[in-house]
């Protein structure tokens, strides 16, 4: 059996797969104003997605925090989401909106296999979503690496899978640090803003009114944030012992370690929930022992001026 580092290196040279556990991930809406009831919930300008596209969103408290995290997938039809939460969650509260909008939700089981690498492209290229009678694809990236998401009934059906080896979903973990993408649930929650999170760029300040929008807004014209995820380069810290572990800055609570990998390109690496005053490059002393070097705020994220 192939030991981590060979499965890491394999995603650059053949490509690997990850078949995750089942648990629900899609919703699929139905109904001629499927459109327009997403452009007036959903953070995301969906009307401007072209068919075969998806696009990435957030679906909003009132006051502007998380309630979850997705992609929306535009199909000549239907709309599908695929959730980093609960679909069944998600389904429930976007039928509570819909009062008389006609349109169905309903969340949707399928096996769940993720491509990583070459070969990828082939299942899925990035920004693109399809369905056929085998599979529905989401395309993707994480920095240099090609993603593809399938989620299918019978995953043996799909031979395009065939020719990847199975590899642990450590390797996505890696990955996903590596590329400075925050997870919903373990970098962030339903007690951050979108933008605390880094993810700006799926919300939109444009668009018509959505649920949330007014917090979004004053964020974007009248404020800033404090806080935001952001990559750590980790000395002298185990990654199996880092989660939750807070970065100090003179002696004070500057953030915490929110995701730690080993990575056989970049070492010990995470990310974290670190304040904005924390300049890039800043030096963080970890509780418990050991350093965390804090990277960008992300392109996008609005913080206050100096």
């Amino acid at each position: 059996m192939p030991t981590l580092e060979e499965n890491y290196y394999a995603v650059r040279s053949s490509g690997v797969r990850i078949e995750w556990p089942p648990r629900p991930q899609l919703v699929r809406i139905t109904g001629p104003q499927r459109i327009w009831f997403l452009q007036n919930t959903i953070t995301t300008d969906v009307e401007t997605v072209d068919v075969g596209q998806w696009v990435e969103s957030f679906l909003l408290e009132p006051k502007g925090k998380v309630f979850a995290h997705f992609r929306v997938g535009i199909l000549e039809d239907e709309v599908w989401l695929e959730v980093e939460s609960s679909a069944t969650d998600l389904a429930e509260r976007l039928e509570s909106m819909r009062f008389r909008t006609k349109v169905e939700i309903e969340s949707v089981p399928r096996t769940h296999v993720t491509v990583l690498g070459v070969g990828a492209p082939s299942i899925g290229r990035p920004g693109q979503t399809t369905l056929d009678p085998a599979a529905l694809s989401f395309g993707g990236e994480l920095a240099d690496v090609a993603t593809a998401d399938l989620y299918t009934e019978d995953p043996g059906s799909v031979t395009a899978l065939r020719k990847f080896e199975v590899a642990p979903s450590q390797i996505y973990e890696m990955l996903r640090v590596e590329a400075g993408v925050p997870a919903f649930g373990v970098d962030y929650g339903t007690d951050n803003l979108p933008q605390e999170a880094g993810l700006t760029r799926a919300v939109s300040v444009e668009k018509g009114c959505y649920i949330g929008q007014e917090t979004i807004a004053r964020v974007h014209f009248r404020g800033h944030i404090n806080k935001v995820v952001r990559p750590l380069k980790l000395a002298d810290v185990d990654p199996a012992t880092a989660l939750g572990r807070d970065l100090l800055l003179a002696g004070r609570k500057a953030g915490r370690i929110t995701s730690a990998v080993l990575s056989p390109r970049n070492g010990s690496i995470g990310l974290g929930m670190v304040g904005v005053d924390a300049a890039q490059d800043t030096v963080l002393e970890v509780d418990g022992g050991g350093s965390a070097t804090v990277g960008p705020i992300p392109e996008g994220t609005k913080v206050k001026a100096n």
